[in-house]
């Protein structure tokens, strides 16, 4: 019978093969190539890593991430997590709302959605309150006057 490595097995491993390999510089060629390409990187765009941005709180048991502001499209791109029972109450959109259920689950008015599901939300439209009761992490596209005034 085999056994399987564990994430802390396969990271000691890597640690140990890494400490044993010493590091060799690029050809001169190569290397340039490789600065060029990373230098080559558009200016208009932008990464937040999971570790990265910061979360504010929104309302009770409610934090907001916010990704990015397009001025443009007029929108706000944010991460919304809810703490198990917390809830958003109902309200108004002046632009459209887009949620889509990254983990857990969370009624959105009348809708019940599961990790994976999607909900809309036009402009001028009100939705009930949002309720989480395992707990949830949204990822919203909203109008970015809904998320200013938030």
């Amino acid at each position: 019978m085999t056994e399987t490595l564990t994430r802390e097995d396969l990271t000691l491993l890597d640690a140990i093969v890494a400490s044993a390999i010493d590091p060799v510089d690029p050809p001169a060629a190569l290397r340039a190539r490789i600065l060029a390409a990373a230098s080559a990187t558009p200016q208009n765009t932008r990464t937040v890593r999971a570790g990265e941005g910061r979360w504010f709180k929104a309302f009770p048991g409610v934090t907001v991430k916010p990704l990015s502001i397009d001025i443009e499209r007029d929108t706000a791109t944010i991460l919304m997590m809810f703490e198990p029972g917390a809830r958003v109450p109902s309200h108004d959109h002046a632009g459209a709302e887009d949620s889509f259920v990254i983990s857990g689950s969370c009624r959105i008015g009348e809708s019940y959605l599961l990790q994976g599901d999607f909900h809309h939300a036009d402009a001028g439209t009100t939705h009930g309150e949002i309720v989480s009761d395992e707990g949830c992490v949204l990822l919203l596209v909203v109008d970015r006057e809904d998320y200013m005034a938030a």
